[in-house]
């Protein structure tokens, strides 16, 4: 369970942790309370986990006294470097990774940034927003699940925003097919700002996965020489990631053919209704300018004394408008 805060005022900068559990073997992880953390860390057996908010000053009054890492760990954890970063510090593996952040318990679009410093027997995560992965892996520890190392649930947070990135991808692709329904069924809409807002979403996601990526990448040669577990689990990010920065690749470029579509779509559709109209007007011209004509009101204005006159003037706009009919046809513009 998530342990709660005590008074803000508490002189132990220990009260900050949002929370904090040990795991050790053959056992259910066990949740300390913020004043039993640093007690745990002393323990050598099993490890400890340690979740801090950012904007608690109590917590990063811990990171920076009490927490058993090295300066520069301490440097990324409190850092204001929004960058993505992974390195190896002696034994100690510190790094800036990307989340899905959490408002009022709801996932949104917005990523934000998870920053930890794990060893050998201690994993601490910071953020400054909630983050959706940290919290779903957070209520599986709840629910006891047991994790043999702190690599192994850093990679499980990993993981999980993977999942969650693969999810959202498939959804975007989903949304795609529907706009080419629409679009097959000539059934033309806000189709246009569907799309925009698909490539607007999964260029943040291409742009997050890039740069991981690239991260990941450059990590494994060095990873490799230092400890096989970790080369292992990078290796393992690394290939997934590559595979959901395709799909998200694959997407981006339907939405831009589907976006091509639709614009030669309406440029199809203009085109029609303007040459409907340009037809319309043509027909409609001589009519009105024989009806212009007879509406002059003039002294000697033809048919003015001539029974049925108005009949016969109306035959002739109307004979006007078939003859323009006629000529557009033989000149082949119908």
């Amino acid at each position: 369970m998530q342990i709660a805060e005590p008074d803000i005022a508490s002189a132990d900068p220990a009260a900050g942790i949002v929370w904090a559990f040990r795991f050790a073997d053959g056992e259910q992880p066990e949740p300390l309370a913020p004043h039993a953390v640093n007690t745990s860390l002393r323990r050598e057996d099993g490890w400890t986990w340690v979740h801090l908010k950012l904007g608690d000053a109590r917590c990063r009054a811990w990171i920076a006294g009490h927490a058993p890492i090295t300066d520069w760990a301490r440097e990324v954890l409190l850092g204001a470097d929004e960058h993505l970063y992974l390195d190896l510090s002696g034994s100690e593996l510190i790094g800036i990774l990307p989340d899905l952040q959490l408002e009022f318990a709801r996932a949104t679009e917005e990523i934000g940034r998870l920053r930890f410093a794990l060893s050998d027997r201690l994993l601490i995560t910071t953020r400054r927003s909630p983050l959706r992965s940290v919290e779903r892996v957070h209520k599986l520890v709840e629910g006891g699940e047991r994790f043999a190392s702190p690599l192994s649930l850093l990679d499980a947070i990993v993981d999980s925003f993977a999942g969650s990135i693969h999810r959202r991808i498939l959804e975007l692709r989903d949304e795609l097919d529907r706009v080419k329904d629409h679009v097959l069924g000539d059934a033309i809409g806000e189709e246009r700002q569907r799309l925009g807002r698909v490539r607007v979403q999964v260029t943040r996601i291409h742009r997050q996965l890039s740069q991981l990526r690239t991260l990941l990448h450059r990590f494994e040669a060095r990873a490799g020489g230092s400890r096989m577990s970790l080369a292992a689990v990078v290796t393992n990010l690394a290939q997934k990631f590559d595979e959901l920065d395709t799909d998200a690749n694959s997407v981006n470029e339907r939405a831009r053919l589907l976006q091509d579509e639709v614009a030669a779509k309406l440029n199809e559709l203009t085109s029609r209704r303007l040459f409907a109209l340009s037809l319309l007007t043509a027909g409609l011209l001589p009519p009105t300018l024989i009806t212009g004509f007879f509406g002059m009101n003039t002294q000697d204005l033809p048919l003015q004394a001539t029974p049925g006159g108005s009949w016969i003037a109306l035959m002739i706009a109307l004979s006007a408008g078939a003859f323009t009919f006629w000529a557009l046809q033989r000149l082949r513009v119908l």
